[in-house]
């Protein structure tokens, strides 16, 4: 593929698949395909056919390997990165406006907490985005507008200090709070047009999840 013209990229990783729906809408806005190592059993179960697969490839049947010989393959064996960093990496090379990442978590924990991490180390690379079933995960730092749907939920979360913390537009405000010891802001709900995230200083995992949630 010419990778110049690359500006979505689809990364779909080895964690809970996800439903049909979620992975036509994320293929329906994406350039490029790149399985994350065992992500590529996942597209040969959906029939998605990727562009690449990337990893040390312990975790790919070998029956995928030959159904997508048409597929670049990236091999990279170093075991200080896991599959998905790996993938990310190379997403990164291919200079793409957004990144998303389907299947990342629902399996191992372990693998989802590293796959949290991986998100918050690569926050300054390249916006980044992962998806399940019920919406997605990113991250925000300094002043974040949103135009969402009134009632629409929202969480935020940050495992590091967040110093500073407003939020306006939502139900549950804050105005210039401190948290030393990390932050939990879960089902938080937009109460006008246009809600308003402020940090003076750390960052903030931001989940929103899909559809109106006002009952």
């Amino acid at each position: 593929m010419n990778t110049k013209q690359v500006k979505s990229v689809l990364v779909v990783a080895n964690g809970q698949p996800p439903k049909d729906s979620l992975l036509k809408s994320l293929l329906a806005k994406s350039d490029c395909i790149i399985a994350a190592d065992g992500g590529s059993n996942l597209c040969y179960q959906r029939k998605i056919y990727p562009d690449f697969i990337v990893g040390d490839l312990d975790s790919t049947r070998s029956k995928v390997l030959s159904y997508f010989k048409d597929a670049e393959i990236i091999r990279l064996p170093d075991q200080n990165q896991h599959d998905l960093d790996k993938a990310i990496g190379f997403a990164l090379t291919l200079k793409p406006e957004i990144i998303r990442v389907a299947a990342a978590f629902g399996k191992r924990l372990d693998h989802s907490l590293a796959n949290l991490l991986l998100l918050q180390s690569q926050f300054n690379e390249a916006p980044l985005e992962f998806y399940d079933d019920c919406g997605n995960l990113s991250m925000v730092r300094g002043d974040t507008m949103l135009e969402l749907p009134i009632g629409k939920t929202i969480s935020l979360f940050s495992f590091l200090p967040v110093y500073g913390l407003s939020l306006s537009g939502f139900k549950y405000s804050l105005q210039s709070k401190d948290f030393p010891h990390g932050f939990n802001g879960l089902s938080n709900i937009i109460s006008s047009k246009k809600a308003h995230i402020s940090i003076k200083k750390g960052l903030l995992f931001i989940y929103t999840t899909d559809g109106n949630d006002t009952t």
